[in-house]
């Protein structure tokens, strides 16, 4: 007679065989899926450092010669990037002429023309009216003697000094020093209207009012990186004030930032950031990456 059927050994044998396949296979689907997960996580950390750096490299390429500085929260003073160390916010001025068209504003002093003893500079091609007009579409007002423009003089191959110097200008193409006059002048100048300020969260003030308006969460401020800008530090403004001083306006460069550096070397500026982030299992995922401006 044919026997038909299994026995109870043998099904108890294909259950086993089957629950140490099926284990096998979750082990594998389920770092196939971490694999992918890391994948993706490691795509969007790139594109996130990549357009922060190039977003700060193209701000800095507008930058005034020598203004790049780097300080920490509670400095005094900020240290010329040059020869800071260890420092974790970097500011620099930027040019009012990247507003310009031709013929508004030449960036030239005729030294000739020029009255050093009343400090008044003579700038051809240079027009009062266009510069007024500029900055008042920029910024929704301007006015000469707010200290709302200023100029910082460029030398030889753009090195010159980061001396801020406020200023007024007059019908004839003339400017003139609303300060202290300058000890030395250069043929060549640069107007600047406002400054730029690049620095994570955890290197802030984060009780500031520019800050607390963006509702980030306690737990992700700290490595979120911010850039500020539309603020003039000539003029007592701070690029994160409280309610008794304006302060710049603040927006988000990147997130899941755990380090931010910048530093001169051989008149190059070198950016580099770090990012990571965690992924299921506590497992994180790094990236690091650098730009250097010119």
């Amino acid at each position: 007679m044919k026997r038909h059927g299994y026995t109870l050994i043998e099904i108890i044998i294909t259950v086993a065989i089957t629950g140490i396949l099926s284990v096998g296979m979750f082990k594998a689907f389920e770092a196939i899926t971490l694999r992918s997960e890391k994948a993706k996580i490691l795509t969007t950390l790139s594109i996130d450092s990549q357009s922060a750096l190039d977003q700060i490299s193209i701000l800095l390429y507008n930058r005034a010669p020598m203004s790049v500085s780097g300080y920490n929260l509670g400095d005094a003073t900020r240290t010329p990037l040059a020869t800071a160390t260890d420092k974790k916010i970097i500011e620099w001025l930027g040019l009012a002429s990247e507003s310009y068209v031709a013929g508004d504003y030449s960036g030239f002093v005729d030294m000739n023309r020029s009255d050093y003893a009343t400090a008044t500079l003579y700038t051809p091609q240079t027009t009062k009216a266009s510069i007024e007009t500029t900055q008042a579409n920029k910024w929704g007002s301007f006015n000469w003697a707010n200290n709302e423009i200023a100029l910082v003089f460029s030398g030889t191959f753009d090195e010159g000094v980061s001396t801020v110097h406020p200023i007024t200008m007059n019908v004839d193409n003339s400017i003139v020093f609303s300060g202290a006059a300058p000890t030395t002048i250069y043929e060549k100048y640069n107007l600047i209207d406002s400054a730029y300020t690049v620095a994570r969260g955890a290197d802030i003030d984060q009780s500031a009012n520019c800050i607390t308006t963006l509702g980030i969460s306690s737990t992700a401020i700290d490595n979120t990186l911010f850039l500020f800008y539309d603020y003039r530090p000539w003029n007592g403004e701070s690029f994160c004030a409280d309610s008794t001083n304006r302060s710049g306006v603040v927006s988000i460069l990147a997130t899941n930032v755990n380090a931010f550096r910048a530093q001169m070397i051989n008149g190059t500026i070198r950016l580099a950031i770090d990012t990571n982030r965690t992924v299921r299992g506590g497992n994180p995922v790094r990236l690091s990456k650098q730009k250097v401006v010119f």
